[in-house]
């Protein structure tokens, strides 16, 4: 065969790239960070979200794994009708604070103590996706009541009625139970809890307003409730602020106060004179002055 009629070499093509997995690529690792950034800003966008929709304490309690029933607050009732009837202040009391302005709270904010009754609102939330039921309410006492605190008592003068029931557990009683305190009500003076129960769903509060009454006696206690959740009763222990017992003490007699505030309602006097609305007298003077019934003591 000629020269002229060999056929010329195919040349072999270059071999193709092999090819890159798609996990492999720098684009999906691009993505991937781009996917998790955009996602983690959702995750914050929509859990703020959630905390404008629920309240943020309630929403804490509730990714914190605490119990089936929490106490989400605990508030003193001051108010007349509702709150205490007086107030007295620990013998060694400010009276240089007591008498330039009578505190809004005594309680809260001097360390008194309520006399005859003392009212507290307890907002109670469930956490767990089946409903909890509260089914008992009781105060144990922490130690026997004694006879009625005897410092300086302050007034706390009514301005009406109140229109809210209440749950009223006389505390120095043997074994006290919640009642129903619903004037003029078929229930009123009846166990709560015999016929009711108290439930509560997830996440939401539920108020239970609280009266302690003690006629002559001083005494000191704690709540405990019963509630059924997990397909079991327990029971979980309430204390005032700062884990302290509540507290309440009865009307001792007038003379045996070290001191005794009056009412400004009196427009009452000085021994000069002098007009003010803290007027500040002795037991003995205001046992004198209410023995000769007069509204003031000058």
């Amino acid at each position: 065969m000629s020269p002229r009629n060999k056929r010329p070499r195919r040349r072999k093509a270059a071999p193709a790239p092999a090819t890159v997995a798609w996990w492999k690529r720098p684009v999906t690792w691009l993505l991937t960070i781009v996917v998790g950034a955009v996602a983690a800003w959702l995750g914050a966008v929509v859990l703020g979200m959630i905390n404008q929709w629920k309240p943020a304490n309630e929403l804490a309690e509730q990714l914190a794994g605490r119990g089936p029933v929490v106490v989400l607050d605990l508030k003193h009732v001051p108010y007349p009708q509702e709150g205490a009837l007086d107030y007295v202040y620990p013998a060694g009391a400010d009276l240089a604070r007591l008498d330039a302005k009578r505190p809004n709270d005594p309680t809260v904010e001097a360390s008194a103590v309520d006399i005859e009754r003392s009212t507290w609102e307890i907002t109670l939330v469930g956490t767990r996706d089946e409903a909890a039921e509260a089914v008992d309410l009781r105060p144990v006492l922490v130690e026997p009541c004694r006879p009625p605190l005897t410092g300086i008592q302050e007034p706390n003068e009514s301005q009406g009625d109140s229109a809210k029931v209440v749950l009223v557990t006389h505390v120095d009683r043997p074994n006290p139970r919640m009642l129903v305190e619903d004037p003029g009500g078929e229930d009123a003076g009846a166990p709560f809890f015999a016929t009711h129960k108290i439930t509560l769903p997830k996440g939401e509060k539920n108020v239970i307003q609280v009266r302690a009454l003690s006629a002559k006696q001083h005494c000191r206690w704690r709540l405990e409730l019963d509630y059924l959740a997990d397909g079991r009763r327990q029971t979980m222990v309430i204390s005032a602020p700062g884990d302290k017992p509540f507290e309440v003490t009865g009307r001792a007699d007038d003379s045996a106060y070290t001191w005794v505030y009056l009412s400004s309602f009196n427009g009452c006097r000085a021994k000069d004179g002098t007009k003010t609305d803290r007027l500040r007298i002795t037991g003995a003077e205001y046992a004198q002055m209410v023995r000769d019934g007069r509204p003031c003591p000058y």
